[in-house]
């Protein structure tokens, strides 16, 4: 019964950690701080603490919303019912919204004309002094709390990356044995982080690649990223969805 839950909890974790690293909105963010002319390590390794805290903080809820129960004892509640439905139903949304811009070819990470003024564009860089890649602004608390805000908001708790940071803390706390939860927590840990660990170590030993890197890597992820991470979501709602199911009460 353990090695099933092994194996399943790292299927879990491994693949929704393969949706947050094919998912680019991350990855650039990360570049754009390694990118910075003067403060691309410190932006780099804040930022990295950002988006370690909280995605910490999402898979921590994962854990608090599943009731607990005995190994392998499976009750039946409606509570259990609801977490499980409405997490397979979050998981669903991203999947749709996912697949929605692979077949549409929108890209929600290019800004949209008129969208913001000038104006509204300076105070929101004045806000997140780190985002502008020419700024020679002090390094204060506000410059190092709004860069470390920066990775805690879109790396743990971005609407998309914190619904399946939640899905791994829910499939956690189902897991027999303590092999099982540490090696799930630490698979899905590594992969949710790699798009951020990657451009700090670029600041950090190779600043000067960082521009070819964001370009294949962005490539890469317009052409392909979406689809798969579509796919892998929709398998997930659905076994969540029938476990779901066994456990309405009868």
């Amino acid at each position: 019964m353990s090695d099933i839950s092994l194996h399943h909890t790292l299927a879990t974790a491994f693949s929704m950690g393969m949706v947050v690293l094919l998912s680019p909105e991350v990855f650039i963010l990360a570049l754009l701080m390694a990118a910075h002319r003067s403060r691309a390590r410190l932006n780099s390794v804040v930022f990295f603490l950002g988006s370690a805290s909280g995605l910490f903080l999402a898979i921590g809820i994962g854990l608090w919303i599943t009731p607990a129960t005995s190994p392998g004892v499976e009750l039946h509640s409606w509570i259990r019912f609801a977490v499980r439905a409405g997490i397979g139903t979050a998981l669903l949304w991203v999947g749709i919204y996912r697949a929605w811009q692979f077949l549409t070819g929108k890209d929600d990470r290019k800004p949209k004309p008129k969208a913001s003024p000038a104006g509204w564009k300076m105070k929101f860089l004045s806000l997140f002094p780190s985002l502008n890649t020419t700024s020679s602004s002090p390094i204060n608390a506000h410059y190092l709390i709004s860069t470390f805000m920066v990775g805690f908001f879109t790396t743990g708790l971005h609407p998309k990356t914190s619904i399946l940071a939640i899905a791994v803390g829910h499939q956690i706390t189902r897991a027999n044995g303590d092999l099982a939860k540490v090696s799930g927590f630490a698979l899905f840990f590594v992969l949710a982080l790699l798009p951020v660990v990657m451009p700090l170590l670029l600041a950090v030993f190779r600043p000067d690649a960082g521009p070819a890197i964001k370009e294949k890597c962005s490539a890469f992820l317009e052409k392909n990223g979406r689809w798969i991470a579509a796919l892998i979501c929709f398998v997930f709602a659905t076994v969540l969805w029938k476990d779901a199911l066994t456990t309405i009460p009868r």
